[in-house]
């Protein structure tokens, strides 16, 4: 058996890395899902070995083909869109796929600062950042891309063929419902829709199938 061109080294859950996982699956790309216990994270004075982790966070790709170690897991998906010719067929299309992205790193920062939050202050701050997203963050951010993918066609996020966004957006909207506990995209039918013909994808199927079980 032929070592693969890629090693993508991650906790063992779906969170920021999941998408990445869905685009080498598509493009039918075989790779090594390194998945690290804590303790092969830290070492046991509590410092984290930076020499294979850049940044000291993971997740991490690895490409055998040129070399290049890669951090940060949204610069490796752009990388693998761009890659593998899913960025959109125009300047403009590209920079469309990097908007939406960005509004997604968006809503994740505030997502994180729940999942952050000390024990004593997590129902506190849980509640008001629930409270932010469902009242505030994603009904400004969602409303628009709603209206656009329904100009679009209703089929993608941008332009007339699949774009690693797309992958980005089916996910991250389910782990958002996951951790705010309330459907995200119970408002948006078009957004919904989007997200489960991404989920239906036959090679997306197959990876959610034999993937490891997670609680997110």
């Amino acid at each position: 058996m032929s070592t693969p061109k890629y090693k993508l080294t991650y906790f063992n859950f779906q969170w920021i890395t999941e998408p990445i996982r869905y685009i080498l699956s598509y493009v039918k790309e075989d790779f090594e899902d390194v998945r690290l216990d804590w303790d092969e994270w830290v070492k046991p004075d509590g410092k984290i070995d930076k020499s294979p982790y850049p940044y000291e966070k993971l997740p991490i790709l690895e490409d055998a083909e040129n070399g290049l170690k890669l951090g940060q897991s949204f610069s490796i998906a752009r990388y693998l869109g761009r890659k593998y010719n899913l960025v959109g067929k125009s300047a403009a299309e590209a920079a469309k796929c990097d908007e939406y992205s960005d509004v997604l790193k968006d809503i994740l920062k505030e997502v994180e600062r729940m999942m952050e939050a000390d024990e004593e202050n997590k129902p506190e701050v849980k509640q008001q950042v629930k409270t932010r997203l469902l009242e505030k963050s994603i009904p400004r951010y969602f409303s628009v891309i709603e209206s656009k993918l329904k100009k679009n066609g209703g089929k993608y996020l941008v332009g007339d063929s699949i774009t690693w966004v797309d992958f980005l957006f089916a996910h991250m909207t389910q782990m958002f419902t996951l951790t705010s506990e309330t459907d995200v995209l119970a408002n948006y039918p078009g957004l919904k829709e989007h997200q489960q013909q991404i989920l239906q994808i036959p090679e997306i199927k197959a990876w959610i199938a034999k993937r490891p079980e997670t609680p997110y």
